[in-house]
């Protein structure tokens, strides 16, 4: 057994493919995703029009504080709504012609775009603490009777490349695990060495096996270099124990292998197991959560993705990942894993036949 499993280590070093699905695909994933500063707050364009005043400076002084505000000045009003219109700029505000010292209150028109939500919540709430500081100073209030003393508290991260990274794990292991086996299954069909090994004393038995458990320990490799690139390269935090999560890819290398020979059994050669295997793992890389949590779905959406074998594997890593628990802390997502295990498993068996080669 342990030549046999030697040998299928060399077939997957040997080829290219497999080796693709396993340990490039994932890691471009990874540094692509890590490249983008996804904590940075959106840059505001507003453009300021009115009349030159000490109101008018008061307000570019103060918006041109805040780091990720740009002023534009110099165009009309009508000009300005144009650019607003076309989305060039983030808001227009519109200074009254009033004094510093003038008596009476003025209103301070502020245009958006309104097919900018997000933006634009981020717009007001710099704008409007501003604001809020000049009409202190103009109303003659040099020290507020009450200030905001605020005290930060170190806990986990919540970055959003922490959440990203587990869900880099589960789509490498998804991908190789079903993708990689079924078409390399497929090829070994159409190169007839499956009725080879079924003219040996070997028992088709070992070689499934062996060839698993090849694939299990590229996966855990797999698993271990994401999560190094992650914690290295790009300062993600891993706060659970390293191997809880390899226990968890384990699990879903075994459920995603059952996959991966269900397909094989029915594909009549590797460019349509390729193509089944796609078809299954695209809508799965976008709905069980690898790149977005799953509660931005539709509620109804929501109730069925949680039953798709990703979903667990996903939620189950972020639950050690990013909070730090205990793989006892996932035993909903393990029995459902377990599940989809014994119900892939029986399927794989009674479809897959090395007779059919």
């Amino acid at each position: 057994m342990g030549k046999l499993f030697g040998a299928s280590l060399k077939m997957l070093y040997r080829d290219g493919q497999a080796l693709f699905f396993a340990l490039a695909f994932p890691v471009i994933f990874a540094v692509i995703f890590g490249l983008f500063d996804f904590g940075k707050p959106p840059t505001l364009k507003l453009e300021i029009v009115g009349p030159p005043s000490p109101v008018h400076r008061a307000v570019e002084a103060g918006l041109r504080s805040v780091s990720n505000i740009k002023i534009h000045e110099g165009l009309t009003f009508s000009a300005a709504r144009r650019s607003l219109f076309n989305g060039d700029i983030t808001a227009v505000i519109m200074v009254p012609a009033v004094s510093s010292g003038g008596g009476g209150t003025s209103a301070l028109d502020v245009y958006y775009n309104a097919s900018n939500g997000q933006t634009n919540g981020a717009a007001q709430q710099a704008i409007e603490r501003v604001v809020d500081g000049l009409d202190l100073r103009l109303s003659g209030v040099s020290a507020p009777p009450l200030s905001l003393d605020q005290r930060e508290i170190t806990g986990h991260s919540s970055k959003y490349y922490d959440f990203l990274l587990p869900g880099l794990v589960g789509l490498g292991v998804m991908t190789f695990s079903i993708t990689a086996l079924a078409v390399a299954i497929s090829r070994f069909r159409e190169q007839r060495i499956l009725k080879r090994i079924l003219a040996t004393p070997l028992p088709p038995r070992r070689f499934v096996t062996a060839q698993v458990l090849a694939r299990l320990v590229l996966a855990i490799v797999q698993a271990g270099l994401i999560l190094a690139i992650g914690v290295l390269l790009f300062h993600a935090h891993v706060y659970g124990n390293l191997v809880w999560v390899l226990l968890l890819v384990a699990l879903g290398n075994l459920v995603f292998l059952n996959i991966g020979f269900l397909i094989a059994g029915r594909a009549s050669g590797p460019d349509a197991a390729q193509g089944i295997a796609q078809a299954i793992t695209l809508p799965m890389m976008f709905l069980s959560g690898v790149f977005f949590p799953t509660d931005t779905l539709p509620t109804t959406l929501q109730k069925v993705v949680h039953f798709l074998p990703l979903t667990p594997l996903l939620d189950a890593l972020r639950k050690v990942v990013n909070d730090g628990r205990s793989i006892t802390a996932t035993g909903h997502q393990v029995l459902l894993l377990a599940a989809w295990g014994m119900v892939t498993f029986i399927l794989a068996a009674r479809t897959f036949r090395f007779a059919d080669a």
